[in-house]
């Protein structure tokens, strides 16, 4: 039987109900149903709604395609969107078996009057919302599943051999080899008595690399199980230790040896096979003839292939989607680094927009020779960087390393930094509640991942807007791994004689010399007061006699939260969810690390709404003593004995609650 661990990353709301796999053809495996969005009986949602189950029941009965959607209703006027998806390997009667219980059984049942739900069964799944979401990539509200004690034998080479099949089958679909219906499926042999089985699947309408990026997210969740499950609105990925689909979608794996030809029995015949023998050896001739002149333009020509022949053996990297660029190129990319091509300017060195010679746009960090990054440090997070796949993280490229000089490269983001528009004053009306609200919760679920779900526990270290940047729909991701600590599991602090970090964002035990996964959650909250507010943090301290979090805590504490809000913000917020925001913060900001909450409790918190929430302690103040400058007017990579703290007395303030 399954044991569900509910990866918090993915969940907008808590799936409140789960039944187990069976073997009955309609067997539900989750749901999960928005209860904060509800219809009433005998409205005009309900008409729709159930002419709209009608709809996806009588389409199953007669589409092979497995896969239909339709709108019922005026979309001013209550109106309700909803489709199906039936397992590739399903045939028409089992879809529309599975389809109908979910439409005149379960969901009425399992979410009344509910405006938005979505139901996975083995084999097939049924959605509905009131808004439209037929042109989104979609992984929430998902959960990852798995079950079964953990596999015997050498785990690690047990996760690659799953992963390395689950890539396959992706791959299969990035190559168009999964057909209209964007299904594939994959076997192999992990020992002579352990064989994985593997199955991918996205609704059709996704398009370019959707499907790919909604099937790889599932790679990091999934444990040393005999099974697992991924499933997500626009996709699923699915792998047992036993044939739980239709064989028949295998790829032939283990191709039987060819029999013996038997000896032409005749001079014509003679004649023909030796006619058909010097083909093959003159097109086999010609194969490694192209491939060795295909190597000699590539060596002659390093620019135009971009990635260069020799690498460096210590920096190299195993990852054939990390590129090594040489200095030249980059150079060329750049205008030579001009100040044009500069994007900003960090405590580690500059950044700078390059494009290649084929139009490709690049981000290019040329770490500064008194950066105090030395080679050991820069390997390390080039390795580090290389291994993180996540959509709320920024993707690496490739890396340069000749002589003195040290760059990454990244994935070139056209709307720059969160930091660019949140505190500019005509930028920032850009910023409505929707988007602050996808930054507030996308930012903490990168930072889940790195704390929690990636194979190592990483630590960032310096999280603040100027390392969040932001694609062409305004997601963040998470920037900027220089300071980034490396721990194994069950390792939970670091103790360091270099403070790093930025004024304003380092938690009150950083300067000490002690870091951990906490301390990246003060950083985290001190960013999400500062997207409520439209205020930058330190700014604030300078004309203040108190931080933002200070500030924000005496409005809390005075019942007068709302008063930090954003004018700039329009008015479609919600009161009572900016105000819960507020208090997640603050919980963040705790001067205890202890009392902090973590990531995945973050992450809850900020995504369902039911969940109670504790009363957060009064934060410190941090103050740099007056008689000691700051090493940089950033505040990067400062001196512990820079700053001292105090704490809050319960006299500062009346009224406690």
């Amino acid at each position: 039987m399954y044991q569900i661990n509910w990866i918090l990353a993915f969940l907008p709301v808590l799936i409140v109900t789960m039944i187990h796999q069976t073997t009955t053809v309609s067997a539900q495996f989750a749901n999960t149903c928005t209860n904060d969005t509800m219809f009433t009986n005998g409205s005009t949602y309900q008409t729709n709604l159930n002419t709209l189950f009608r709809a996806l029941a009588s389409n199953a009965t007669n589409n092979p395609s497995g896969f239909y959607r339709t709108t019922v209703g005026n979309p001013s006027i209550e109106a309700v969107y909803g489709e199906y998806l039936c397992r590739g390997d399903q045939n028409i009667s089992s879809c529309h078996q599975c389809v109908a219980t979910a439409t005149t059984t379960d969901i009425p049942t399992i979410c009344p009057n509910m405006k938005v739900a979505i139901v996975w069964y083995d084999q097939c799944q049924v959605r509905y919302s009131n808004s439209s979401f037929f042109n989104n990539m979609d992984e929430v509200p998902g959960l990852i599943a798995w079950h079964g004690s953990d596999i015997i034998g050498d785990k690690i080479q047990y996760m690659d051999v799953v992963t390395n099949m689950i890539s396959n089958v992706i791959a299969v679909q990035a190559a168009g080899g999964g057909s209209f219906k964007k299904f594939a499926t994959n076997f192999v042999n992990y020992s002579a008595s352990q064989p994985i089985y593997g199955l991918g699947q996205c609704t059709p309408n996704l398009i370019g690399n959707d499907c790919y990026e909604c099937l790889n997210s599932s790679i990091q969740y999934f444990q040393q199980k005999p099974g697992g499950r991924f499933l997500a609105p626009s996709c699923i990925v699915q792998f047992e230790a036993f044939p739980f689909f239709n064989l028949s979608y295998l790829p032939q794996v283990h191709p039987p040896s060819p029999s013996p030809s038997p000896l032409p029995s005749s001079a014509s015949e003679w004649k023909t096979a030796v006619i058909a023998g010097v083909a093959a050896c003159a097109g086999v001739g010609l194969l490694v003839l192209s491939v060795i002149l295909w190597i000699c333009v590539c060596r002659k020509k390093p620019k135009e292939g971009r990635l260069l022949r020799r690498v460096d053996s210590d920096i190299s990297l195993g990852e054939k989607d990390v590129v090594q660029y040489d200095f030249a190129t980059l150079r060329a990319a750049t205008g030579d680094f001009s100040a044009e091509s500069k994007l900003g300017e960090g405590g580690f060195g500059g950044v700078y927009k390059g494009a290649l010679e084929n139009g490709e746009q690049l981000a290019i960090k040329r770490l500064s020779d008194t950066s105090g990054q030395g080679n050991k440090e820069f390997k390390a997070e080039v390795r580090l960087l290389a291994k993180l796949q996540h959509r709320n993280l920024v993707r690496l490229v490739g890396f340069c390393s000749e002589g003195d000089e040290k760059l990454l490269v990244y994935e070139f983001l056209s709307n720059s930094s969160l930091e660019r528009f949140l505190f500019d004053p005509e930028k920032r009306a850009h910023l409505n509640w929707a988007t602050r609200h996808k930054n507030i919760v996308g930012i903490a679920r990168g930072l889940q991942y790195l704390h929690e779900d990636s194979r190592l526990t990483i630590i960032h270290r310096d999280l603040k807007p100027e390392n969040i940047l932001l694609d062409d729909e305004m997601n963040p991701k998470i920037a900027d791994f220089g300071l980034a600590r490396l721990f194994e599991h069950l390792q939970k602090f670091g103790n360091t004689i270099r403070i790093a970090g930025t004024r304003g964002y380092m938690a009150p035990e950083c300067l000490l010399g002690e870091y951990s996964s906490k301390s990246d959650i003060y950083s985290f909250g001190v960013m999400l007061l500062e997207i409520v507010s439209g205020q930058s943090n330190r700014r604030f301290s300078q004309r203040s006699k108190e931080d933002l979090p200070i500030h924000a805590w005496i409005l809390w504490n005075e019942e007068r939260s709302i008063e930090l809000v954003d004018p700039e913000l329009d008015k479609t917020y919600s009161s009572k969810e900016i105000e819960r925001f507020i208090q997640i913060g603050l919980l963040c900001v705790q001067p205890d690390e202890e009392q902090r909450p973590t990531m995945t409790e973050v992450v809850l918190m900020l995504t369902v709404g039911s969940i109670d929430l504790t009363m957060p302690s009064p934060p410190v103040v941090i103050v740099p003593q007056l008689n000691v400058a700051w090493a940089n007017p950033t505040g990067e990579h400062s001196n512990s004995d820079q700053f001292s703290t105090k704490s809050i007395t319960q006299d500062l303030y009346s009224n406690p609650r």
